[in-house]
């Protein structure tokens, strides 16, 4: 069910006004992503996708605030929350970083919501029964060494089939990426990794 997870967790467009309160009773400014005019491997989201961190939480929804705007996110009609693992809606806390698909509008109505979750490209330099030691290739071209545990819900090979990985394919020297789970206040766990 995974998609392509993006490398950072991104939201920018122009602020429309909202008029009235939304669904979640708060007045709030909606956030429509557009794309930018300039090439650039960077992630560009679409009109129908958001990203920000939640600032308040309600018994529908949750206010996310990206760039200095807050926007109503609607998850009534959510298909899957995805934290680590699928979680229900009401797992989302606020200080979680989300990338959010669905349709834009006041408020912006969820189908797929990402929590926490971060992609990283490296070269495996250590590596043991719980995680590995990654040197990671960052975005100024240098690298970094990072750690990273393996998720109880590890997955191996990339999602579409395209690349097939096991467990015994994790070896020092390996080139892998892998999207992660980032708790706030622990180390980041592997949930894929190819």
């Amino acid at each position: 069910m995974f998609l392509a997870v993006v490398a950072s967790i991104v939201a920018c467009g122009q602020p429309v006004p909202a008029s009235g309160s939304n669904s979640l009773g708060e007045q709030s400014r909606t956030v429509l992503a557009s794309p930018t005019t300039t090439a650039s491997p960077a992630f560009n989201p679409s009109p129908n996708s958001i990203g920000g961190r939640v600032v308040r939480v309600a018994p529908t929804g949750v206010m996310v605030e990206s760039e200095g705007r807050e926007t109503a996110v609607d998850l009534a009609l959510v298909l899957d929350v995805w934290k680590e693992t699928s979680v229900p809606a009401t797992a989302l806390e606020v200080g979680d970083d989300l990338f959010v698909t669905g349709t834009a509008g006041s408020p912006f109505v969820a189908r797929y919501v990402w929590a926490n979750i971060d992609r990283i490209n490296g070269v495996i330099r250590e590596i043991d029964a719980t995680g590995m030691v990654l040197e990671a290739h960052i975005r100024s071209g240098s690298t970094v060494l990072k750690r990273i545990d393996f998720s109880a819900y590890v997955e191996y090979g990339a999602s579409d089939g395209s690349v097939k990985t096991t467990r015994a394919d994790l070896v020092i020297g390996r080139s892998i990426g892998a999207v992660l789970y980032q708790p706030r206040s622990a180390t980041a766990r592997a949930t894929r990794v190819w």
